[in-house]
């Protein structure tokens, strides 16, 4: 049998053609083979050679797994990365797994390799923890797996927003916004660039700019911040023409009822019919026609709180009840209405004691913008002045602090303003209250702080106080204590035992058992070596310019210049200014006598009283042997007791006689067999007398 020689050639090709793919099948065999006894370099020289015509899948797996190990000099994270992902490409076009000397070559088992490489990666450079690794980190290990890689985006997400809220522009967090639309910060982001908007668009406080901002960005999260500044500035300026555009414009705004109140109360002064019905004609849409009317008259009611038999009620200015005692608690009348409990359940009335919302609460507090938190079936929430629900459900809110509530959801810790809008997230372990513009949080144990606007200081602080009036505040650090401002700078290092803030200005240091005064502005007012005692409060050791100095159960004044006014060995005790009299101490074989002295340190009133307070409102109760007495300013005898003596406001004193009477700071009787006294306020006192009757005595 003969062929011809073209049949030959074909039968020759297709054998060399047969052999070459057996040969190439061959090379990753024998590359396994030395991978599984660790024969690194001869492993790694025939998978090179089986990639170097045409890429093969099985000899990716083989480098990436040489690559990957760091018991061989190839050690090298990212060719492993690179021949992984080049296996799992040629995989997916020729699928056929295979196993070589126990290793089985599938696409599962690639994707472990990749994802094993990923995690070592990313451990690698999270400690350098830069922008620059991660993007490379994504784009070299993007068969890792979806957690990891979630995670690798929002750290560099998050670097990249720390860069965005230091240069604090809404240009550059508006292009974070465009280039990162998956981020999980880009609500932040997002709250963030509202709030730039709105400072910058608004920088001027003029109610043009308001309105501007408000007819550009309606939906800006700073909106309700924004139609109450500007409602503000009309309120300030009773400005009737901005109110009426006010109404008009903005029939959304919480202000609203405010708006048309205000400008109700502007416009009409005398209740006459005349008035009304142009008021009317000029405004159709004027929403409270009728309740207004009813509210403005139920505002004119003067509601004092009174507890009679251990329940509470309220009396009007004329001592008459309007609401009989029949709560276990009230608050006070707050945008014409107040909580009340009883029951174990808490409401809210008004002045007719009609609850106007036909609801009960668990808890409640005052309302304030036209807002009251309250909760009910364990949720928290808002309700509007209409009894509303206002705003989605939360484990807690706290009261209004710095205009601000503090809210938990979900366990994390967010922010809401006045108004209802939220301005922080709900994503810190814990938040205190904010005062002067800053509240504390808590991170993995630490605290750091965190401003209104969302600027964030680092969590690196063991405790930290409140931020005061100047913007400074105590941290602990290393189980010792310092002084920081709400920039981060360091005021005073930490390396006291305590510090004490006095007010804004006057800190009291402490080492040890030895205290000293520190200035907020970064000086020492005196030296550390005087003996501490922390039983006494803050106002013990400072009054305005004056310093108390303790040692060897001795005192001393100093003025806040470094200037001792009052030695050592003088008086036993020194009261710091109070009316303009210090009250003085010395001890006598006999016993203490206490007198006073004037500001110029001269003794004016004798040491002649075995018990004395200090003077306030131009009198002082002292005490004698036998009596206690209330004097003035020169030392003049204004009433005498027998009995204990209390100061109950500015004028006015409780005798604790037999009958019971009220005097004045001039020694006068007021009312006789007086039963009861309860403060209100300042300047409001009510006096239950033995025959049941009611009295308000106003200083």
């Amino acid at each position: 049998m003969t062929h011809s020689p073209t049949i030959i050639k074909i039968i020759a090709v297709a054998f060399f053609l047969l052999w070459g793919i057996n040969a190439s099948a061959l090379k990753p065999k024998k590359g396994f083979k030395a991978l599984s006894v660790y024969d690194y370099f001869n492993a790694k020289k025939i998978f090179t050679k089986a990639n170097s015509k045409r890429a093969n899948t099985y000899a990716c797996y083989g480098l990436a797994s040489i690559y990957s190990r760091n018991d061989n000099p190839f050690f090298n994270l990212d060719s492993a990365a690179k021949y992984a992902n080049y296996g799992y490409h040629l995989f997916l076009r020729h699928p056929k797994p295979k196993t070589y000397s126990g290793f089985l070559i599938d696409s599962l088992n690639i994707l472990l390799l990749a994802d094993s490489i990923a995690a070592r990666s990313l451990q690698k450079i999270k400690k350098e923890h830069s922008i620059v690794l991660y993007d490379a980190f994504l784009r070299n290990h993007y068969l890792g797996n979806k957690i990891r890689k979630q995670a690798v985006v929002y750290m560099r997400d998050e670097l990249e927003f720390n860069k965005v809220q230091l240069i604090d522009k809404s240009d550059s967090t508006n292009l974070f916004m465009i280039t990162h639309p998956q981020s999980k910060l880009y609500e932040e982001a997002s709250l963030l660039k509202d709030r730039q908007v709105f400072m910058e668009w608004t920088s001027g406080n003029k109610a043009e700019s308001y309105n501007t901002f408000l007819k550009k960005n309606p939906k800006n999260v700073m909106a309700n911040a924004a139609y109450d500044k500007l409602f503000q500035l009309h309120k300030e300026q009773s400005n009737l023409l901005g109110l009426k555009e006010f109404v008009n414009d903005y029939p959304n705004a919480p202000q609203i009822l405010e708006a048309w109140k205000l400008l109700f109360s502007l416009s009409v002064k005398s209740f006459s019919d005349a008035e009304l019905i142009r008021f009317l004609e000029e405004h159709p849409t004027f929403p409270l026609k009728n309740s207004i009317l009813k509210e403005l008259e139920l505002n004119k009611l003067l509601a004092f709180p009174y507890l009679k038999n251990d329940l509470w009620g309220f009396i009007n200015e004329r001592a008459v009840w309007i609401i009989p005692p029949i709560y276990d608690a009230v608050g006070g009348f707050s945008e014409g209405v107040c909580n009340v409990s009883k029951n174990d359940s808490v409401f809210f009335i008004n002045k007719e004691n009609v609850n106007p919302f036909n609801a009960v609460y668990t808890e409640a507090f005052a309302f304030k913008n036209g807002l009251a938190p309250v909760k009910q079936n364990g949720k928290w929430f808002f309700i509007n002045r209409q009894g509303q629900l206002s705003s989605k459900f939360y484990d807690e809110i706290n009261e209004l602090s710095d205009e601000t509530y503090i809210v938990k959801a979900n366990d994390h810790y967010g922010a809401i303003d006045q108004f209802g809008q939220i301005i922080l997230e709900p994503k810190f372990e814990q938040l205190g209250d904010f005062k002067n513009g800053f509240a504390y949080y808590q991170a993995d144990g630490k605290y750091g702080f965190i401003s209104k606007l969302g600027v964030v200081h680092k969590a690196e602080y063991e405790w930290i106080s409140d931020f005061d009036t100047n913007h400074h505040a105590i941290i602990k650090l290393n189980n010792k204590y310092g002084i920081i401002s709400a920039d981060g700078n360091v005021i005073l290092p930490a390396q006291y035992n305590q510090i004490i803030k006095v007010n804004n200005s006057i800190y009291i240091i402490v080492i040890n058992s030895t205290y000293g005064f520190f200035n907020a502005e970064g000086c020492f007012l005196s030296p550390i070596i005087y003996d501490f005692n922390k039983g006494k409060q803050p106002d013990f050791y400072v009054e305005n310019n004056l310093l108390k100095l303790l040692r060897n159960n001795e005192q001393a004044l100093m003025d806040i210049n470094g200037n001792l006014l009052i030695p050592f060995g003088v008086y036993n005790d020194i009261s710091l200014p109070s009316n303009g009299l210090l009250r003085v101490k010395k001890q006598y074989k006999t016993g203490a006598k206490y007198g006073y002295l004037d500001e110029k340190l001269n003794l004016v009133i004798p040491l002649k009283y075995s018990q004395a307070q200090n003077f306030l409102d131009s009198t002082a109760i002292v005490n004698t042997e036998d009596k206690v007495l209330l004097i003035n300013h020169s030392g003049k005898e204004i009433f005498s007791s027998e009995s204990k003596i209390d100061k109950l406001s500015k004028h006015y004193y409780l005798t604790h006689t037999e009958k019971k009477q009220i005097i004045n700071q001039l020694g006068n009787s007021i009312y006789s067999n007086v039963e009861d006294v309860q403060r209100v306020n300042d300047t409001l006192l009510i006096i239950t007398l033995e025959s049941e009757e009611i009295k308000l005595l106003y200083d």
